[in-house]
């Protein structure tokens, strides 16, 4: 029997089959950070039924050497997570990894930079930083702790300041030093939580580029709670922006699409700038509003940064509605009838109030009319008022010598017909003076001009005190110009004279002054009076008392005219 040729197969002809390797399976690398399904929550002693409830099902993933900016509201939990990052507190549920291995407690890997600095305040700079260095590298030489400290000194450029105690650091270079205690120990993680908050806007923007410049040259992960969108914009390769507490979460993780190394007016300038940030603000201010149950449509307007025509809109390549913003008290708040009570009961004590002052005002002015009709009219010579210069005084009196020499006899032995002519006295010597008085402005004091004894009338009395001497009236009153000229110093802002009725003792002083009119009464803390009032003893009560008009006027040039005369 013959073989058919498929029979005896030629080896190489024949098909050798090979077993076949298994196919690999690549897993996912697990992120660097990872937060899953994270939730906190805390009993709530009153309602145990009603647990405080801070966070609800977080989930993030952090790649190692990101910079992730965390922003939201105040109160929705950015710090809780934060203290569970960096171990200070664990979650209620869920896990917090590095690198796999789950967070339980604080650790060098994790160096935490605060917004109050927490530098230990009995320590230089340098010892704060050596402090941190000497509890992770225990194993180091004292002389490697140094470097590693001088070292971190530099890289802040606190080199100068090494051995200074917080209390003679400014704000930014406290937070300098704290960032370098930070970055001395070498983390995986820098945490900050909101760093720059309390620093002032110049000091801000120098810590920010020193903290990029830092970040690039270290390649470390940083993770920074932010409530300044600019500077979320400026540092971060992406901005993770959580919902309202309570039960917060993550409500957006947008990706910063702007080259490194960033410079601040560059990215300014891209349009990709205003539409990131008007995102931001439509997130914050009207998706998650403090107050979002109370924002309807009707009651908003839109509000966006101007963006040029040329450029379209894209962020993250998701649409993005107009930031809508509530505008301040849109609703008249309502009028409770208590409001309305106090306001009437206070519009009526203010108008009775008003017309106290009004009838008292009528009554002194009244009172000033019947003192006039009854009390004979004293004589102009004895008016104390804006002295004249002592040249126009000079003059006025050099020009009538005549009438007054002309009759000294008659004087002593006829002192009647002399009483019954006073005016040709009064005419010859006085009106020149009172015709050209020389304002006095307020603050230079100038001399007092009074008139000559010899020039008026010696029967002259003050009415409301029993002094009858002509030249000891006088003198008090011009006493009396010269205290309230030398301390009246400041510049009125009264339209109206001010006018007092002053009570002055023999030895000049100011025992009793009482406004005139309603000027007077409301601006009496522009004048001098009450500084210069001296209260009454019992020794100078036995006194006599004269009793002056001091007018106080402004003038058109802001300064004031003083003018003291007896009283009527």
């Amino acid at each position: 029997m013959s073989k058919s040729p498929n029979q005896n197969p030629n080896p190489e002809n024949m098909q050798t089959l090979k077993t076949p390797q298994a196919t690999k399976i690549q897993t996912e690398k697990p992120g660097f950070l990872t937060i899953k399904d994270v939730s906190k929550v805390y009993p709530n002693l009153k309602e145990p039924e009603k647990p405080f409830v801070i966070l609800d099902g977080v989930n993030l993933t952090i790649n190692e050497g990101e910079f992730i900016c965390l922003i939201g509201h105040s109160g929705c939990g950015k710090s809780t997570l934060l203290n569970m990052i960096a171990g200070f507190n664990g979650p209620t549920s869920g896990e917090v990894a590095l690198e796999g291995a789950r967070i339980t407690e604080p650790g060098p890997d994790r160096m935490v930079v605060f917004q109050n600095y927490s530098l230990l305040p009995w320590l230089t700079a340098t010892e704060n930083i050596h402090l941190g260095v000497e509890t992770v590298y225990g194993e180091k030489s004292a002389e490697e702790h140094n470097t590693i400290v001088q070292e971190h000194l530099e890289l802040v450029g606190l080199t100068e300041a090494c051995n200074k105690r917080p209390g003679q650091l400014s704000g930014g270079m406290k937070q300098r030093v704290a960032i370098a205690r930070a970055l001395a120990t070498r983390p995986k993680l820098l945490i900050l939580d909101e760093p720059f908050g309390a620093l002032d806007p110049i000091t801000r923007e120098e810590l920010q580029e020193e903290l990029l410049k830092i970040w690039q040259e270290n390649k470390i992960t940083i993770i920074m709670i932010t409530h300044d969108i600019d500077e979320a914009l400026f540092l971060a390769d992406r901005i993770v922006m959580m919902t309202n507490g309570p039960a917060a979460s993550i409500g957006e993780d947008v990706h910063i699409p702007f080259s490194r190394p960033r410079n601040r007016t560059r990215i300014m300038e891209d349009p990709k700038y205003y539409e990131l940030r008007n995102f931001a603000l439509e997130f914050l201010f009207s998706r998650y509003a403090h107050h979002e149950e109370d924002t309807t449509e009707s009651d908003t307007s839109a509000v966006v940064l101007p963006l040029p025509a040329s450029k379209k809109r894209a962020v993250a390549d998701k649409a993005m509605p107009p930031v809508s913003f509530r505008p301040h008290a849109v609703e008249p708040a309502e009028a409770s009838p208590i409001k309305g009570a106090i306001l009437a009961g206070s519009w009526f004590a203010a108008m009775a109030t008003l017309a106290a002052v009004n009838m008292s005002a009528v009554s002194s002015q009244l009172n000033q009319a019947k003192l006039a009709e009854t009390v004979p009219a004293v004589t102009a010579t004895a008016v104390v008022s804006s002295p004249p210069s002592p040249q126009i005084a000079a003059s006025s009196i050099a020009a009538s010598p005549a009438p007054i020499a002309a009759s000294p006899a008659p004087t002593a032995a006829i002192p009647a017909p002399i009483a019954a002519i006073p005016a040709p006295i009064a005419t010859a010597s006085p009106a020149p003076i009172a015709a050209s008085p020389a304002p006095i402005a307020t603050g230079s004091p100038a001399p007092i001009a009074a008139a000559s004894p010899a020039t008026a009338p010696k029967a002259s009395t003050n009415a409301a005190s029993g002094i009858s001497d002509k030249a000891e009236l006088d003198a008090i009153g011009q006493q009396l110009y010269a205290r309230i000229d030398q301390n009246w110093k400041t510049t009125p802002t009264f339209t109206q004279s001010l006018t007092y009725r002053v009570k002055v003792q023999q030895n000049g002083d100011i025992v009793q002054f009482e406004p005139t009119n309603k000027a007077a009464k409301d601006f009496v803390k522009e004048t001098p009076l009450s500084v210069l009032q001296t209260p009454t003893s019992a020794g100078a009560a036995a006194q006599k008392t004269a009793e002056f008009q001091v007018t106080f006027s402004p003038t058109s040039g802001g300064g004031g005219v003083l003018e003291v005369k007896p009283g009527k």
